[in-house]
């Protein structure tokens, strides 16, 4: 609906800018007339843009088919005049990907390109039509715009309130009530949208009693996409933890019985919606197995669903009082600052506040918008906005959330909507996100910063405006993002026609949206070489994205699919089960994204290598995948290779050292041929983020391991050191000393019997874990606790340690230093011939928490403890002639003690045994996985 999209402004912004670059580029200034012609049609838009403007902001579209048209067709010629500047882009970056000096032959080849590709005739046709557009727009509908302009103008460029606690009470008494009959009680939380009902049931589900009072819990987003077998699906994996195969409904049914029986268990349904009360009798019909006490929590906008699935009287959330609102949109938006002297400020706001409709999420987004504008007018002009009374809008959130979407910049805008074509629910993470923006151009320079760092600053704006959410962090402790269902649904709003989702089930005779440019396909279906062909009428299509869900996947991928769609930027075909792409892939010269992680591909096309503007590379768990393109290193503008190292790549592309704009490469596999070995690393002075560096057992000498100049990587926080095959290696690691900014190290299949003395350098100032894993030979432990950061320490594996003593701390027998004074985790594991560790002073690990020893089972005495004043967790586990606790006993602050499969412990920290005086203080015992209860330590 262009009434409300506000995105041909956007647009026009947008390529406003682009073309301001490209005003200075000094190619095109070597041929007279291009770029001139390109001076000229930014004049021509900055005009067009301003009518635009007018336009949009005084909503006159509402009502006006006209107005809609002429606002479809400067969006149209707006994609045109990108797609050209697309071409001219592309015929730049063929030209710079020659080694030769390009100034001595550019003047004719690029006048031979531009000529051909018929550039200087298309940039006057597209002038010549917004001019007539802009002579039409002033002849016509100036004197309206006059008339209806809004006399205040046009503004351009958590704490819980008091009924949160006593919401998440009640809730939670209603989980911990057991009765009414039934084993299973279905309890709905019910609520408009925005007001809270996903935040409550997270607060629920993470309590500590809610936590200690079921033994299952799962989550499962549900939404509009309603499935009986994917939601079952989902709550067998998410309850086991593991991929699911079966994709029929009977079996699944089963295999969820199977782990529900005999479990108090707790499911929580987010955002149902689905009226069909057969359909609910499917879904439920295993619950009945769980033990009484179980619950079914479902939060729903819904009052008709709440009818059909309550067992037990709903729970209704009430909107906030618009006093409530206030506090809201005053904590973001003023933040400290005092209220003195402040008063109409306060007033103004507050009666923004009752405009909110007690929705939490309306209050925050408006909060946050607010927070760069103490300005009263600005506040005014907000507040007396025609979004909050245009028909549109069907709830008092979404005036809200659009005011807040108004005040965002362009090129923010142009991001937001992009993530329309998301499935609902659909998680992502923050770099992935930025790195699609960046293939789009969405993403405008500053100067000399990095392109990715300013779209950081475009997602953590988004972000703190509350249109992206926080629900939880993957495995490497990353969060991982969201989008509320109202935010999704604003973005499809503004999106209008430039975005589009197609579904299972949908009619293949769709309109052609003439101005379409990004799209996905959502199944849950095998997807048919039919499916794919209607896309083909979309030449203009940027972005093509497939999700398949339940194990669906591409059955065939089309030859002529690439042929028809050469705009595209990004091609997004991840977990889709293809096993190969077509060679037709080199017809789409503009790509910048391609992610096809996840799939059964064993290589690439050769043909891809010439994809010059290639910026992003998606290889993750392509467990067939065998090699790179031989001609990797002409992709000159890569600037993220997301190979991880589960690959079986023999090594890497030659002379991938070409590949200087490099930032992410997850694993480099060191070859023996050159232009395949470790030295190609040295020119990558861009990486960033983590890497592991594999095969090392191709390294020759500590020469060859220098090449690679890993100490002027400075933006590297995570390194990797492996050795696939038995070699001595110490030359090889003296050599691989990483830049002083590095936070995290790994070490693998080590084969020196000493580290180098880089390892424990107090230079390694940032430096907060380390993990040293089958370093069967290494006879001795380095000082590491010389490194002042370091918080958690793993050592595994390492065979022929005997014996850990001071120097372990850095201190030797003249010198009290306090050893690891940041250190919060330790772990010996698998150590078969440590028998003694000593050695520990009483300044040493002043902030240890947890400390585990595990697997050693010659080990006979540990060092003294009772000075660890921060210790909670002590875990002693396969270590059968572990003599005793240390004499002087164990630290007051221990919360838990954890002794396995410890036959001289066990018997000796027994109740009446020689070391029970020891341990009988500590809150948690367990011996052998079985707690000893409180009561029998009172005794």
């Amino acid at each position: 609906m262009e009434s409300v999209s506000g995105i041909t402004s956007t647009t026009l912004q947008v390529l406003i800018d682009r073309l301001s670059n490209f005003a200075v580029n000094e190619l095109l200034g070597l041929f007279f007339g291009v770029d001139d012609d390109i001076r000229k049609l930014e004049r021509t838009l900055l005009r067009i843009q301003g009518l635009v403007d007018d336009i949009e902001s005084q909503h006159l579209t509402s009502n006006n088919g006209a107005w809609q048209a002429w606002l479809q067709e400067v969006k149209t010629i707006s994609f045109d005049a990108d797609d050209l500047l697309d071409k001219i882009d592309l015929e730049l970056m063929r030209l710079n990907s020659d080694n030769g000096s390009i100034h001595t032959k550019v003047r004719d080849i690029v006048f031979s390109s531009l000529k051909s590709l018929s550039i200087p005739r298309k940039i006057s046709e597209i002038q010549k039509k917004l001019e007539g557009m802009s002579d039409e727009i002033d002849r016509h509908f100036t004197i309206e715009i006059a008339k209806k302009k809004d006399p205040h103008g046009h503004v351009t460029s958590r704490r819980p309130h008091s009924s949160s606690d006593e919401n998440k009470r009640k809730i939670i008494e209603m989980l911990l009530w057991i009765g009414g009959g039934v084993n299973v009680s279905v309890i709905p939380i019910v609520g408009m949208g925005g007001i809270g009902k996903t935040t409550l049931a997270q607060l629920v589900y993470n309590d500590a009693e809610i936590v200690g009072c079921f033994d299952l819990r799962i989550w499962i987003s549900v939404s509009v996409d309603y499935d009986v077998v994917r939601i079952t699906k989902s709550i067998v994996e998410s309850a086991t933890e593991k991929r699911l195969k079966l994709s029929e409904l009977d079996p699944i049914q089963v295999r969820l019985q199977n782990i529900l029986r005999g479990k108090r268990f707790l499911l929580v349904l987010d955002d149902l919606w689905n009226e069909n009360i057969s359909e609910w009798d499917v879904l439920r019909s295993p619950f009945s197995v769980g033990l009484p006490g179980s619950k079914i929590l479902v939060t729903t906008r819904n009052s008709v669903v709440s009818s059909i699935v309550a067992t037990i009287d709903p729970y209704y959330l009430q909107p906030l009082s618009d006093e409530d609102c206030w506090e809201l949109i005053a904590q973001r938006a003023l933040s400290n600052r005092s209220l003195d002297g402040k008063e109409k400020l306060v007033a103004i706001g507050e009666k923004i506040a009752e405009k909110c409709g007690g929705s939490p999420l309306a209050a925050k987004t408006i909060g946050s918008v607010l927070r760069f504008k103490l300005v009263e007018s600005e506040w005014e002009a907000l507040l007396e906005s025609k979004l909050w009374d245009l028909p549109e809008y069907k709830t008092e959130v979404f005036p809200a959330l659009r005011l807040s979407y108004n005040y965002l910049s362009a090129p923010l805008k142009r991001c937001f909507a992009y993530c329309s074509i998301f499935p609902h629910n659909y998680e992502f993470e923050k770099d992935d996100l930025v790195h699609l923006w960046m293939a789009e151009g969405f993403i405008q320079p500053q100067g000399m910063k990095r392109i990715e760092d300013i779209g950081n600053d475009y997602f953590d704006n988004l972000l703190w405006r509350c249109f992206f959410h926080v629900p939880h962090f993957d495995y490497l402790d990353q969060p991982v993002y969201h989008m509320h269902g109202l935010i999704h649904e604003l973005a499809q709003l503004v999106s209008t026609d430039i975005c589009f989702q197609m579904k299972d089930g949908m009619s293949p005779l769709l309109p052609i949206f003439r101005n379409a440019r990004h799209s996905s396909l959502l199944s849950q279906e095998d997807i048919q070489p039919m499916t794919l062909k209607m896309f083909q009428r979309y030449k203009g299509l940027r972005t093509f994205m497939v999700f398949c869900r339940n194990g669906s996947h591409i059955v065939e991928l089309l030859f002529d699919l690439f042929r028809n769609l050469q705009c595209l930027r990004v091609l997004n075909l991840s977990s889709t089960g293809i096993l190969e792409l077509p060679d037709s892939i080199d017809n789409l010269k503009h790509l910048r994204y391609l992610n096809v992680s996840k799939t059964n591909i064993k290589k690439l096309p050769e043909s891809i290598a010439y994809l010059y503007g290639l910026q992003t590379l998606k290889l993750q768990d392509c467990f067939n995948f065998l090699v790179l393109p031989k001609h990797t290193k002409n992709l000159i503008n890569l600037r993220h290779l997301d190979l991880d190292i589960k690959r079986q790549l023999s090594s890497m592309p030659l002379e991938v050292g070409k590949l200087t704009s490099l930032q992410t490469l997850h694993a480099f596999i060191v070859g023996k041929d050159a232009g395949c070995q470790i030295g190609e690393l040295q020119k990558l002075g861009n990486l960033r983020g983590r890497i592991c560096i594999t095969n090392l057992e191709n390294v020759v000498n500590l020469r060859d391991a220098k090449e690679a100049m890993l100490e002027k990587k400075p933006y590297l926080d995570r390194l990797e050191l492996q050795w696939n095959e038995f070699r001595d290696g110490q030359e090889v690691l003296s050599g691989l000393c990483p830049h002083y900014r590095l936070k995290e190290l790994r070490v693998t299949n080590y084969g020196g019997s000493m580290f180098p003395s880089w390892l424990s350098d107090p230079s390694l100032c940032k430096l907060v874990s380390i993990y040293l894993r089958s370093c069967h030979t290494c006879t001795v432990l380095p000082p590491l606790g010389l490194l002042p950061a370091l918080k958690s320490l793993h050592i595994y594996q390492m065979h022929s340690l005997v014996s850990v003593d001071h120097r372990f701390c850095g201190s030797d027998m003249d010198n009290m230093v306090r050893g690891f004074p940041s250190l919060e985790s330790l772990t010996f594991q698998d150590m078969p011939n440590l028998k003694v560790w000593t050695g520990l002073n009483a300044e040493d690990m002043p902030h240890l928490h947890q400390l585990i020893v595990v697997d050693c089972p010659n080990l006979v005495r540990l060092p003294s403890l009772h000075f660890l004043s921060s210790l909670k967790s002590l875990d002693i586990s396969q270590c059968p002639i572990l003599q005793s606790l240390p004499d002087e006993g164990l630290p007051d602050s221990l919360k838990t003690l954890f002794i396995v499969d410890s036959t001289i412990l066990k018997g000796r920290c027994r109740q009446g045994g020689a070391d029970w005086s020891k341990i009988r203080a500590i809150p948690k015992i367990e011996i052998d996985y079985v707690e000893i209860p409180p009561q029998v330590r009172e005794n």
